[in-house]
């Protein structure tokens, strides 16, 4: 499918303008550890994407997508059922299109890792930028899931909760 982005001059200097003074960008730049994304976050869960819906900002100077992740396993926290949506930067309407760097993209039926965090308004956002979001991946021949190339899911859902319980036991 091919995507129309508005490449005029306003919209890229919107754009790099955006990016330089977003909140949502706030730990773009950095690698964080394991334990700052659990720090950081206010959930962390394991499952699918299973929707998301691009819509304008209430003054629509930016575009924003809400990602509907149904949720097989929360390590961290708890959600309002077995779904969570996440607001993050960019997205697509109309043939007009926002990327911001850094920042995760998600797609239909994925499945992801999510570390994520609720904002002043109480609307969760991707903790870390794209180091929020965990690609999961199933091996073809065995069947197996990893994530981050060698490591299995079974493995990093461990790690991940052993930092959770560690961060409590302070």
């Amino acid at each position: 499918m091919s995507r129309k982005w508005n490449t005029g001059w306003p919209a890229l200097l919107s754009l790099f303008l955006l990016t330089g003074l977003s909140q949502d960008l706030k730990a773009q730049g950095r690698a964080m550890s394991t334990a700052d994304l659990v720090r950081q976050s206010d959930v962390v869960a394991v499952g699918k994407v299973q929707a998301m819906k691009s819509e304008w900002s209430s003054d629509r100077s930016r575009i924003y997508t809400r990602v509907t992740l149904g949720v097989d396993e929360y390590i961290k926290g708890e959600g309002a059922g077995s779904s969570i949506t996440i607001l993050t930067p960019g997205g697509e309407i109309d043939g007009v299109g926002e990327i911001y760097s850094h920042m995760p993209v998600f797609h239909n039926n994925e499945d992801v890792v999510v570390f994520a965090a609720k904002d002043k308004s109480g609307v969760y956002r991707v903790t870390g930028g794209s180091q929020g979001k965990v690609l999961v991946e199933k091996d073809d021949s065995s069947g197996r899931l990893f994530v981050q190339g060698s490591q299995t899911l079974e493995m990093f859902v461990g790690s991940v909760r052993a930092e959770v319980v560690h961060q409590r036991a302070k």
